[in-house]
C-alpha cells in the first residue's frame, strides 16, 4: 500500500492540510473539515467517510502493509469530527460528548423501519488472503451497453462500482448517452472506461453523483 496513494486520497477529499517547516522542511499534517459536506444530514456525512475508508481498504486489503490504513482512518476521523463541529458551529470536544457511545462515534437516524444507528468505521485493517469484493477500476471494459441480466447481476453483487463498498442497498445510476459525459468526475470516468450507460453504486455515492449533476 504506497504511502503516496492514501496521502493523495486525503488531499483529494480535502480532509487534511500539509505544511512544511521553513527551516527543517519537515511536513506537518493537520486534519481539517470539509465544507462541501456540512449541509448534509448527519448520517450522510458519516456514510461518506465510511465509504471512503472501506473503499480504500477493500482495494488494498491484499497489501502486506495494509495496517497503514489505521493512520488514514485516524486522520479521516478527526476530519469528520471537525466537519460536524463546523456544521453545528461548536467545538470538537462537544461533538464527541454528543455523538460518542461506548467509545465509538455513533449517529442515530430514522428509517421507515424505525430508529437505527451507524458507527464510524475504524477497522480492524487486517491483511486478507484474497479479495472479498471486486474493484471498480479492474472490472472488464464491456463493449456493449448493459442488458437487463447484467443490471440484475450488479444488484446481486451488492458492491458499489465507485468506492468498492459492500452494501445491501445498491442503486443503479443511468445516463441516456455516453457522449454526454465529459469525464470530469470519477463516476463519469468509470462509465466511459467500461463503455456502459449504467453504474451500480451505494446510496452515498449516488447522492454525490446527483449533487454534481
Amino acid at each position: 500500500m504506497p504511502h503516496e496513494k492514501w496521502e493523495s486520497k486525503l488531499l483529494e477529499y480535502g480532509a487534511i492540510r500539509i505544511k512544511k517547516d521553513k527551516v527543517t522542511q519537515k511536513e506537518h499534517w493537520k486534519a481539517i473539515h470539509r465544507p462541501q459536506l456540512i449541509n448534509r444530514k448527519d448520517i450522510e456525512i458519516l456514510s461518506k467517510y465510511n465509504s471512503e475508508i472501506r473503499g480504500l481498504y477493500n482495494y488494498y486489503s491484499l497489501a502486506c502493509n495494509v495496517c497503514a490504513m489505521s493512520k488514514y482512518a485516524s486522520l479521516m476521523h478527526y476530519s469528520m469530527l471537525k466537519t460536524f463541529a463546523n456544521k453545528y458551529r461548536t467545538k470538537t470536544r462537544k461533538i464527541k460528548k454528543r455523538y460518542f457511545r461506548n467509545g465509538r462515534f455513533t449517529v442515530i437516524y430514522k428509517t421507515k423501519g424505525g430508529m437505527k444507528e451507524s458507527v464510524f468505521y475504524r477497522g480492524p485493517f487486517i491483511r486478507k488472503d484474497k479479495p472479498n469484493v471486486p474493484q471498480a477500476d479492474i472490472l472488464p471494459a464491456y463493449k456493449r451497453y448493459d442488458k437487463p441480466n447484467r443490471i440484475a447481476a450488479k444488484l446481486r453483487s451488492k458492491t458499489c462500482e465507485l468506492c468498492g463498498q459492500y452494501t445491501n442497498d445498491v442503486e443503479i445510476h443511468q445516463v441516456k448517452r455516453l457522449k454526454s459525459l465529459s469525464g470530469k468526475y470519477e463516476w463519469e470516468k468509470v462509465m466511459l472506461k467500461n463503455h456502459r450507460k449504467t453504474l451500480a453504486v451505494c446510496p452515498a455515492c449516488h447522492r454525490e453523483i446527483h449533487g454534481k449533476d
